[in-house]
């Protein structure tokens, strides 16, 4: 009849006064509860409380009994990401004025109390060899490799697989070696070092600084480094190794293990030439082992004119001299064979 009840309305919070022979009494009644002449009916004022902070809905809520922070949090749409869930302060006013509060969750809310969830300020930090060093939220549970995804990756030139952390332990500064699935504790300083390097030059197709791999070959850092070109030596790698301080050049073989710090050098491949009745005549790379045989088959083999007994043109004692070989005998880088012409 009076329009029914407001927004402010607490429509558990009615009370009636009612005259009795002269006696004024008040009294708490339900929706239910009839009323006399006379009755004055109070619907009381909806209590509220406040929240604000890192709640997902922070604004005023609705009272009601035997409430604890954490219902009222939950109430909120529960804690941010950046909540510090430690953190809770109610600001109450009671007769000697408003004061603030600590709270815990199982802590009881009162009426027009101010419930504030703290920003976290813990934090970890990382450096080095990351795409975006820095200081990060300190999370629960938070692995390395979340924290390097968080500090967008680690780059090109990172060491991969182990890191170090700078952690405190009983008061005092310690450096952990840890890995992509430990987890990360309050305060750590992840430090991503940049990786150890081989370095590969000559005849290649990249030549360049490249990550040192545990087990890698001088092989496998020559396919890093694009591969050969087509003048590299096949055979014999040229490295310069440091050893005990002194840097030391040595002959190596593909399969050998690289070092970190390695300078691998692919020379340029010595050469032999085959000139005449050959079907492709010209220079080619040498390699150990050659025959006559197959340097005349690399060459695309005899012609039809050609003269199955060919000559090697070759420098001895820095003077040329012409031989004549069987088919089955070694030949020598810088040898010129010639095939000649047969006659009959």
């Amino acid at each position: 009849m009076a329009g029914g009840f407001t927004d402010k309305a607490a429509q558990g919070s009615l009370t009636i006064t009612r005259r009795t022979a002269n006696l004024e009494n008040t009294f708490s009644a339900q929706l239910h509860t009839p009323l006399l002449p006379d009755d004055t009916l109070v619907v009381g004022q909806l209590q509220k409380f406040f929240m604000m902070g890192e709640v997902s809905r922070p604004g005023p809520y609705p009272y009601e009994d035997m409430l604890t922070a954490n219902k009222a949090i939950s109430l909120g749409g529960g804690f941010t990401e950046k909540a510090d869930k430690q953190g809770l302060k109610v600001t109450r006013v009671t007769d000697a004025g408003a004061q603030t509060l600590q709270l815990s969750l199982d802590d009881l809310i009162l009426p027009n109390d101010i419930l504030a969830v703290a920003t976290q300020n813990h934090k970890f930090y990382i450096s080095g060899e990351v795409r975006n060093p820095g200081a990060y939220p300190y999370v629960e549970n938070i692995s390395i490799q979340k924290a390097l995804t968080l500090a967008g990756g680690v780059t090109e030139k990172a060491e991969r697989g182990t890191f170090q952390v700078l952690r405190q332990v009983n008061g005092h500064d310690e450096t952990v070696a840890v890995g992509l699935d430990s987890l990360v504790q309050l305060e750590d300083l992840i430090v991503v070092a940049e990786g150890q390097r081989v370095f590969v030059s000559g005849e290649v197709k990249a030549p360049g600084r490249y990550l040192y791999e545990k087990g890698m070959t001088v092989r496998k850092a020559i396919s890093l480094a694009g591969g050969w070109t087509e003048k590299a030596e096949r055979g014999i790698i040229k490295v310069t190794r440091v050893t005990d301080g002194v840097a030391q050049p040595i002959d190596i073989a593909l399969d050998a293990p690289a070092l970190p710090d390695d300078f691998i050098v692919v020379p340029q491949g010595r050469r032999f030439y085959v000139n005449g009745e050959v079907k492709k005549p010209g220079d080619f790379v040498y390699e150990r082992g050659l025959t006559l045989h197959m340097a005349i088959t690399m060459a695309g083999g005899f012609t039809e004119k050609a003269s199955k007994k060919p000559k090697v043109l070759r420098s001895v004692n820095g003077k040329e001299q012409s031989f004549e070989f069987s088919l089955d005998a070694p030949i020598l880088p810088d040898d010129i064979i010639v095939v000649s012409q047969r006659f009959f």
